[in-house]
């Protein structure tokens, strides 16, 4: 962000900060995401009414103050305001709070860039960074020392395993525990539905043996107590509720309670629903002709180790009509399947033709006509006709106007239209058609591309805060330039003189905030350097994974029918495609020269 330049304010006494801020930008006509502050001083007074005038408690009272014993007391009232500097802000800390609705704890989160340095002037940036966040959030200052303490312990190790800190707990209220409502949660169900997507009514949803069902979670009678802001909550007494009933099959249910909450398990791998307090279900497994109209969907059943077999009732009509949705460990179709039909599996095989509109998701596959989408591991399919298939090895016997995304690709007859993105091999028996795209590129395989694009957005995001650190560290060195003059004269005076100097309060800030820039110097430079050594290995990762296909290969048995398009394609250092034609009759295999890095023939 470009700093702005001006002389920082010192604001005493501060009640509301955000206020402050706010006043400060209209006044000075910079915005607010320019502004940053410093907390100098935190000032606690307390008064026992609440008509009552608040007194600055000193010594011994603050001392009494940081005792639990004393801060869970009702009989008083607690206010802090602030001595602060507001200044420009310059650096994204990536830090930010997250305090409870009811303020009984708080959290510290740092963003997927936050980075640690085992450096004491670092651990004291991050504590006043935590500090001007608290007082932005009224938390009340209490047992900082400790704070800061727990949560130095916690980085170092963070650091010393190389593990990137998710979000931490500093900050429990001492006494108070919010009330908290009991909750009957459908466990199978609440897992299927994370990504935002409803399950269709009356679903059934498959289960392992020994594997959660639902739970109750109790509810929690709540203690009154002094919150992290001061306030101290008063909890209303209520009736604690009782769980209702939940009817289950004893034989098929286990039932367990700890402090907490009741767990319901399963035991037999099942499909099951919860209707009208009652665990309900389903070990029908073999189906003839399935729909909408009767059968539910069997949902979340890739883990269950259930195995469906649905077979057609006649050859005129499809096995799984339109619109079903099934999942299980493994599915077995004999006939065909119909429009927007979805199946997930650990295997699947399908007797009979995918739908162009359905979708099937399955680490192995078998099936006689696709021409809907695929996605998984490993497929064998006997016609792949204008079909979608995304996996790490697919093997087809006759493929016709299709586009196929894989590591590796064996066909035994292709034909014409299709386009093949392969990262390893593609291994072509007989060649029968033609105009026939052949694109050699790391990001065929969709791991690999998902793990290329993590870490292109990871570098894009370094970049971004690399580049805002660097305006920071400038700001730094040009601060430090105009007080160095000061600063020089200062060392150059006999002692009495620099003491002298010292006293008075301009010079004292000036040598203050000189001594300051130095420290933040150091630490963004190591910042700096940490960050760069990290985009250059990620660099250095996204080349290894691109030059792994140079030793792609593309094998014709037979000569080339027609004409066919040969693409090497490159993301790094920089897009580019490679191209080469083949015409009708050529006989050769391609390769990558690793060299050059161009397509070359081999006959």
């Amino acid at each position: 962000m470009d700093a702005p330049n001006f002389i920082p304010q010192v604001v005493k006494n501060c009640e509301n900060i955000n206020e402050q801020l706010q006043q400060f930008s209209l006044t000075s006509k910079i915005s607010l995401d320019h502004l940053w502050f410093d907390i100098l001083d935190v000032h606690t007074s307390i008064k026992l009414h609440e008509k009552d005038e608040y007194h600055l408690i000193t010594g011994n009272e603050i001392a009494q103050f940081e005792k639990d014993a004393f801060y869970t007391k009702e009989d008083f009232f607690v206010q802090q305001t602030y001595d602060i500097r507001i200044k420009p802000k310059t650096k994204d800390y990536g830090l930010t709070l997250e305090i409870t609705p009811m303020s009984d704890k708080m959290h510290l989160v740092p963003d997927n860039h936050f980075s640690i340095i085992d450096d004491e002037h670092f651990y004291e940036e991050v504590f006043g960074v935590i500090d001007s966040l608290m007082a932005q959030n009224n938390i009340i200052f209490r047992q900082q020392h400790i704070q800061r303490q727990n949560l130095k312990i916690h980085l170092q190790e963070l650091c010393a395993q190389g593990i990137h800190p998710q979000k931490i707990l500093l900050k429990t209220a001492p006494d108070l525990t919010p009330y908290q409502n009991a909750e009957f949660i459908f466990t199978l169900q609440k897992e299927w539905e994370k990504n935002g997507r409803e399950a269709p009514k009356n679903s059934f949803f498959g289960v392992s043996a020994d594997e959660v069902i639902a739970e109750y979670i109790k509810p929690v009678q709540g203690k009154s107590g002094r919150n992290l802001k001061g306030e101290y909550i008063k909890m209303d007494t209520k009736a604690m509720p009782q769980m209702p009933p939940i009817q289950h099959n004893k034989n098929l249910v286990r039932q367990e309670e700890t402090q907490n909450k009741v767990i319901f398990k399963s035991q037999i791998p099942a499909y099951v629903k919860i209707e009208d307090n009652a665990i309900l279900f389903n070990t029908n497994y073999e189906f003839s002709t399935i729909k909408t109209t009767n059968t539910p969907m069997l949902l979340g059943g890739v883990k269950s180790g259930l195995t469906i077999t649905i077979e057609s009732e006649n050859e005129f009509i499809d096995a799984i009509e339109a619109n079903m949705i099934i999942e299980a460990s493994n599915i077995h179709i004999i006939g065909s399947i119909g429009e927007n039909v979805e199946l997930s599996a650990q295997k699947i095989t399908i007797e009979g033709q995918t739908h162009q509109s359905s979708t099937i998701y399955s680490q192995e596959a078998k099936i006689t006509t696709h021409k809907g989408k695929f996605y998984g591991d490993v497929i064998e399919i006997k016609n792949l006709d204008t079909g979608f298939v995304q996996a790490d090895e697919c093997t087809i016997e006759i493929a016709s106007g299709s586009e196929v995304y894989a590591k590796k690709i064996k066909i035994d007859t292709l034909k014409s239209n299709n386009k093949l993105h392969f990262s390893q091999e593609c291994l072509i028996k007989e060649n029968q058609g033609g105009e026939n795209k052949f694109v050699i590129s790391a990001s065929a395989d969709n791991k690999t591309k998902q793990a290329m694009e993590f870490i292109d957005k990871k570098i894009s995001l370094l970049k971004t805060k690399m580049r805002a650190m660097a305006q920071e560290y400038q700001f730094l060195i040009t601060k430090a330039k105009e007080n160095k003059p000061i600063i020089d004269k200062i060392k150059s005076a006999p002692k009495d003189v620099q003491k002298a100097m010292l006293n008075e309060s301009d010079i004292k800030k000036t040598y203050h905030h000189f001594i300051t820039s130095l420290k933040k110097l150091k630490i963004l430079k190591r910042e700096l350097l940490k960050l760069q050594n990290t985009i250059k290995e990620l660099y250095t990762s996204l080349f290894e994974i691109e030059n792994e296909t140079l030793s792609a290969k593309i094998l014709a048995q037979t000569e080339w029918k027609l004409e066919n398009q040969i693409i090497y394609h490159r993301d790094y250092p920089k897009s580019s495609d490679e191209v080469l034609l083949l015409e009708d009759g050529e006989s050769a295999d391609i390769a990558i020269d690793p060299s050059s890095k161009k397509i070359k023939k081999i006959k």
